[in-house]
C-alpha cells in the first residue's frame, strides 16, 4: 500500500463531499430558509454572495478532483488510455468523468445564474434566476451523489 495513493484517495475523497456537502446544504436548507426570510431584493443579493464566497472552495475542490484523479488513474494498471473502455473499470471510470464535465459545465451556469439574480433590479427576474439557481444546485448535488455511486462500483469491480 502507497502512502502517496492513500493520501490521493482520500484529497479526492475530501474534495468531493466538500462540493456535493455545499450544493446538498444549500439546496436542501440554506435556500428554502432564505427563501422564506428574505425580501426580494436581499435574497438575490444574499445568494450571489454566498455563490461569490463558495467559489474558491468548490473550484479549489474541482482542482484537487482532477490532480488526484490523474495521479491514481494513471497509477491503476485497469487504465487502458484516454477513453479506454476495455473493463468495467474503465467504462464506469469514463462514465463518471462524463458526469464531472457535466458538473463543470451545470456548476458555471449555476454560478452565474446567482450573479444574475444578485444583479437584477426586476422582482420577477430575480425571483425566476433564484428558481433556476435552485434547480441547478439541486441537479449538481444528484450529479455528485451519483459520481459517488459510480467511484464505488468502479472499486467494486
Amino acid at each position: 500500500m502507497s502512502i502517496t495513493l492513500v493520501g490521493a484517495a482520500w484529497l479526492h475523497l475530501g474534495a468531493t463531499i466538500v462540493v456535493v456537502g455545499y450544493f446538498a446544504v444549500l439546496t436542501l436548507f440554506v435556500l428554502p430558509v432564505l427563501g422564506r426570510a428574505l425580501p426580494g431584493a436581499l435574497l438575490g443579493t444574499t445568494v450571489a454572495s454566498i455563490e461569490r464566497r463558495a467559489l474558491p472552495v468548490v473550484v479549489g475542490s474541482f482542482v484537487v478532483f482532477l490532480a488526484t484523479g490523474i495521479y491514481m488513474t494513471g497509477g491503476d494498471a485497469r487504465y487502458g488510455g484516454p477513453g479506454s473502455i476495455d473493463s468495467p473499470w474503465a467504462t464506469i471510470v469514463l462514465v463518471k468523468h462524463g458526469v464531472i464535465v457535466v458538473m463543470l459545465a451545470l456548476g458555471a451556469w449555476v454560478d452565474a445564474v446567482a450573479v444574475r439574480a444578485g444583479a437584477s433590479t426586476d422582482d420577477g427576474g430575480r425571483a425566476s434566476a433564484i428558481r433556476r439557481f435552485t434547480l441547478g444546485s439541486g441537479v449538481l448535488t444528484a450529479l455528485g451523489l451519483l459520481v459517488l455511486l459510480l467511484t464505488a462500483a468502479a472499486q467494486a469491480s
